[in-house]
């Protein structure tokens, strides 16, 4: 068996026959594989001094109790006062590294796309860190791939996004958290109106790539959210109608799919405009120009892959797949329900596992069910327009939950109110446990304190007709439907233990 023994060339080793290889040859081959796995590590430093480097924080503790302000440990050299074996301490104390205090501002350093104060960034930065738990209930079950790239980079070289950031930051701060619906500073008003002159001028003089990159689109989205937040819903309206005209410029919504969260916010606005208002959305209108429809996302292949649950065997997602193929309502919304109910599933095995899902898979689910089931026309009276409804609200509590900020959706609620009245006034054809579901659904999406008087006693009496006594009973029957523990469970819980005292 030859072999080629040149250090400094590319070597190869031939074996032939049944030969075994030669120990120089074994000793070859792990040299060969030790560089690899050594390959791009640092080795740690080799001399004596450093390996007998002793703790400093040790040292220090038993130097203060001799009365001295340091300590040298040096056993190698004659007359040492130490009296430690030069086995047990041979080593040099060295000094802890101090960190230098805080110099400025955490933007203080770096450079933005127009002339603001370090500490005004600083509110973009601080809203940016807690908008994901804002806006998104889900927030710790999905995946946000290149965030700072897509939000925060951009602050540093596009004026008009970074004052759009800045008085979209600082509304949130001066009104929405302390619900102070009446009141804008004068500082917000002037970031607003300097992102209002810097879009103009880009949208009459900038090159086309500016005006319909996603910086531009982003800007419009914060008008536009402004305005619905305002009760400016004609200006909201106006502005995503602007944003209709970009994306046909650009070939359609699907030249967004590189930035998927700036694609959710975009749909998410919209359908909080239409649900908000009861008008028709701006995309996926139905109308001639409209984008065609968002396939319904491939769910099943999650869940799948997941480990049966002993506790439940399954029975959760067959009870609800059973209603929506046995209960004869319409094939369309079926087919809403069914979409629905596995994405809740697939969140709930997310949040038991530590798991995630993508931004994408949160966005199709969305636009698949909501604009189609806004697009659903049934009889006002009807089990169909009934449960159009409830799917409606619950989407509004899983994919908007702009509740806890003070938004609310008064059309819908109203719509949803009425269902109600006329299931007391006259017989109905829906179970018992659904009507039981819709009532916790209207708790946990569009409930309000005045809906109590009539809400509390309906709750009581279907669940008394259900045999349900306590919120572990209640919780079963709402998972037998779908439910979201991570969304739905502490307001589920308070508007229950309201209701029984």
């Amino acid at each position: 068996m030859p072999s080629l023994n040149k250090p400094s060339e590319l070597q190869f080793m031939v074996k032939t026959g049944v030969d075994q290889f030669t120990p120089e040859d074994r000793k070859l081959i792990r040299s060969h594989v030790m560089k690899g796995k050594n390959l791009g590590k640092i080795r740690p430093p080799r001399s004596r001094a450093d390996l007998n480097v002793v703790d400093w924080r040790q040292d220090a503790s038993s130097s203060s109790s001799n009365g001295a302000d340091t300590a040298s440990l040096d056993g190698g050299r004659e007359g040492s006062s130490s009296t430690t074996p030069i086995s047990e301490c041979s080593s040099v104390v060295r000094s802890p590294a101090t960190v230098p205090r805080k110099f400025g501002s955490v933007a203080s350093a770096i450079c933005f796309a127009d002339s603001v104060m370090p500490a005004t960034v600083e509110v973009v930065l601080r809203f940016s860190s807690i908008a994901k738990q804002l806006l998104f209930p889900l927030e710790t079950c999905i995946f946000f791939e290149k965030r700072a790239e897509h939000w925060i980079a951009p602050l540093a070289v596009d004026p008009a996004y970074l004052h759009a950031k800045i008085f979209t930051s600082l509304y949130y701060f001066d009104v929405i958290q302390p619900q102070r619906s009446s009141y804008t500073s004068q500082r917000t008003l002037y970031h607003l109106h300097k992102a209002v002159s810097l879009l103009r001028e880009r949208l009459l003089y900038g090159s086309d790539d500016d005006r319909l990159s996603n910086n531009t689109v982003s800007v419009v989205l914060g008008f536009a959210g402004h305005a619905f937040w305002t009760g400016d819903l004609r200006s909201a309206t106006n502005h995503m109608e602007g944003m209709r005209k970009i994306a046909n410029l650009r070939g359609g919504l699907s030249s967004f799919r590189d930035n998927e969260k700036l694609l959710t916010e975009i749909i998410r606005c919209d359908l909080g405009i239409a649900v908000h208002s009861g008008t028709k959305p701006i995309f996926f209108n139905s109308a001639p120009s409209s984008e065609p429809r968002v396939p319904y996302p491939a769910l099943t292949l999650f869940l799948e892959t997941r480990k049966p649950d002993p506790a439940t065997k399954g029975s959760r997602r067959a009870s609800s797949a059973t209603f929506a193929r046995d209960s004869e309502i319409d094939a369309e919304l079926a087919a809403a329900w069914m979409v629905l109910s596995d994405f809740c599933a697939v969140v709930n095995f997310a949040a038991e596992s530590e798991q995630r899902i993508t931004v994408g898979t949160f966005l199709d689910t969305m636009a698949s069910v909501m604009y189609r089931l806004l697009d659903m026309h049934f009889e006002a009276a009807s089990s169909d327009e009934t449960i159009r409804l409830g799917l409606l609200c619950f989407s509004c509590s899983v994919f908007l939950h702009w509740q806890h900020l003070g938004m609310s959706y008064p059309h819908l609620a109203s719509l949803f109110r009425g269902c109600f009245a006329r299931l007391t006034a006259t017989p109905s054809k829906l179970s018992p446990r659904l009507v039981l579901w819709l009532l916790m659904v209207d708790a946990v999406s569009v409930f309000d304190g005045s809906d109590a008087l009539w809400f509390n006693p309906l709750l009581r009496a279907t669940m008394a007709t259900c045999k349900v006594a306590s919120w572990s009973e209640m919780r079963d029957l709402l998972m037998s439907f779908m439910w979201i523990d991570l969304v739905h469970d502490k307001t589920g819980k308070r508007a229950f233990d309201s209701a029984v005292g």
